[in-house]
């Protein structure tokens, strides 16, 4: 593997079988794996700052002396929310959930992973769907998972937020999304590792 390797990964023009070998590679290559996502890093940050979009930029990056309250006043809304959300009867289910740990619900599958391109985004099947998020993650953290929508009007709009999300393994994270509760139209997952400045990875998808 070589830079050359990575520019293909990155930019996503390698075939499938060839970019599960090369993740294969990444896994047992943690050194280069680090080489992979700062590239992963970098190309996504410079799409960022392409967009043109101030007020996503400035959300990602906010000023040092506001980091700890965000973070205490996060932490005390998500644990607020999920007591009284256990407690409400009849709750719905979530647009964006965890999976189950007993797996009983039959699940439709998808796929998602920087290497695909743009012109080739996967479609979110009908139903509860699995989602597989491939990547380089580290199982020693949680991630914090969240799902936008893309409106050529609107710009982007926020879904959905899973929190405190651990890796199944160095290579995936898992999700169900509902896609009964969407609207077509286009998505992305927005993965960010927890009590870390470093930018979200952000896997694209469409609902038809």
């Amino acid at each position: 593997m070589n830079q050359e390797s990575i520019d293909r990964y990155v930019a996503g023009k390698m075939s499938e079988p060839e970019a599960v070998a090369f993740e294969d590679y990444c896994v047992a290559n943690p050194e280069f794996a680090k080489q992979v996502e700062f590239e992963q890093r970098l190309k996504n940050g410079l799409r960022i700052v392409a967009s043109g979009s101030t007020a996503e930029f400035v959300r990602s990056a906010p000023p040092e002396r506001w980091k700890v309250a965000i973070a205490a006043a996060l932490v005390l809304f998500v644990l607020a929310g999920a007591f009284f959300w256990q407690r409400l009867p009849g709750v719905q289910g979530h647009i964006l959930a965890s999976v189950p740990a007993e797996g009983q619900q039959k699940f439709s599958s998808m796929r998602l992973a920087l290497i695909r391109g743009g012109e080739s985004l996967p479609n979110l099947p009908a139903g509860l769907v699995r989602v597989e998020i491939v990547g380089l993650f580290d199982p020693g953290f949680h991630y914090n998972i969240v799902l936008d929508r893309l409106d050529e009007h609107e710009g982007i709009a926020t879904v959905a937020t899973l929190y405190g999300q651990h890796p199944t393994s160095p290579v995936t994270l898992e999700v169900v999304i509902d896609s009964a509760q969407l609207e077509p139209g286009s998505y992305f997952l927005r993965v960010r590792k927890q009590t870390s400045d470093e930018e979200a990875l952000d896997f694209s998808f469409v609902k038809s």
